[in-house]
C-alpha cells in the first residue's frame, strides 16, 4: 500500500513545516495518529482551484494493517473496525469495491464549502448500487459543520437504518506542486506546471451507526472512529484534479483490545481519485 504523496510534495517543503502535508509525505501509517480533539472545528474551506461542480471517480488501491502491537488475525476478527463492513465509513460505503465508484461533488464558488448533502447522497447511491438508498441528509455546514444525520430507505441495507457523523477535528494545507525538473517543454508551459497546486485536508470522525438488531423492536447501535486524508493535485487546464484519499481506522476506547492500540491507526484503506469538471 502506497501511503502519503508519492512524487506530489517536494522533500524540502515537507521538512520545513510540520504541518499536514510533512505528516503525509512520511509515508508512513504510524504518522497518521488519531486527533486529540479540543476546540469545534470550522467548515473545510476548499481553494480555488478546487471550487466548482465535480464528477468524481473512487477506485480501491489497497489496504494495511499497520498495528505492531495487535495480531493481524485479531484485527480482522473485530468487525466493529471500520471498514469491514458496508456503511460502516459513509463516505466510502463499500471501501473494497471493485471498479470505479462515480460520485458527484460541487463546492460553492463563492464560499468554498461543499456541497457535503449532496457528496455522500452520490457517494453512498453509487457505492451500494441503488441510487434511492438515502432517504434524507440533515446538515447545516453554518450553524454547526461537525454534525451530520443521514438516514435510510428502509430495507435498502441491512448495516444501516441511520448513520451519524461527527467531526472532532480538522486539518488543511495548500502547497505547491513540485517543478518537473525532467521537462523539456516551452519556459511558458514549464511556468504553468510551476503554479499548479496541492491541497490536502483531513476529517477525524466518530460514526454511530444504527441498523436492524436479531431483537425485536432494539437498534443495534456500533460505534467507530475514523479519519480521512485527501490530496488534491491540481492540473493543467483546470478541468480536472487526481489524488488519493487515505482513510485511517483506530480502536474505539470501549473496544477490548484499544490499549494495546490507542492512538495509531489498525487499518488503513487507500483509494486513487480523478475528477473532472463538470
Amino acid at each position: 500500500l502506497n501511503l502519503g504523496l508519492p512524487s506530489t510534495i517536494p522533500t524540502a517543503n515537507a521538512a520545513e513545516t510540520t504541518g499536514l502535508a510533512a505528516k503525509l509525505s512520511k509515508r508512513d501509517a504510524s504518522a497518521l495518529k488519531n486527533s486529540i480533539f479540543n476546540i469545534p472545528p470550522s467548515a473545510q474551506i476548499y481553494p480555488q482551484f478546487m471550487r466548482g461542480k465535480w464528477d468524481v471517480s473512487l477506485s480501491f488501491a489497497g489496504y494495511l494493517f499497520p498495528s505492531q502491537s495487535i495480531p493481524k488475525e485479531k484485527i480482522v476478527s473485530n468487525v466493529s473496525i471500520p471498514g469491514f463492513q458496508k456503511c460502516s465509513i459513509a463516505a466510502i460505503a463499500d471501501v473494497g469495491k471493485e471498479g470505479k465508484t462515480p460520485y458527484r461533488m460541487e463546492i460553492s464558488k463563492d464560499s468554498g464549502i461543499e456541497d457535503r448533502v449532496q457528496t455522500l447522497k452520490s457517494s453512498i447511491g453509487s457505492h451500494l448500487a441503488s441510487a434511492d438508498a438515502v432517504e434524507k441528509i440533515s446538515y447545516d455546514p453554518n450553524s454547526n459543520p461537525n454534525r451530520l444525520t443521514i438516514d435510510f430507505v428502509k430495507y435498502k441495507t441491512r448495516n444501516a437504518e441511520r448513520i451519524e457523523l461527527f467531526c472532532n477535528a480538522r486539518e488543511s494545507e495548500l502547497v505547491s506542486s513540485p517543478s518537473n525538473t525532467n521537462d523539456s517543454s516551452s519556459s511558458n508551459s514549464s511556468s504553468s506546471v510551476d503554479n499548479l497546486k496541492i491541497f490536502v485536508n483531513s476529517e477525524y470522525i466518530r460514526q454511530v451507526t444504527f441498523s436492524l438488531s436479531t431483537e425485536f423492536g432494539v437498534a443495534r447501535q456500533v460505534v467507530g472512529n475514523y479519519a480521512h486524508f485527501w490530496t488534491w493535485r491540481e492540473q493543467p487546464g483546470g478541468q480536472s484534479t487526481k489524488g488519493n484519499v487515505l482513510t485511517a481506522c483506530y480502536l474505539d476506547p470501549q473496544d477490548a483490545m484499544f490499549f494495546q492500540e490507542p492512538s495509531k491507526p489498525v487499518a488503513v484503506y487507500s483509494h486513487q481519485i480523478i475528477a473532472n469538471r463538470v
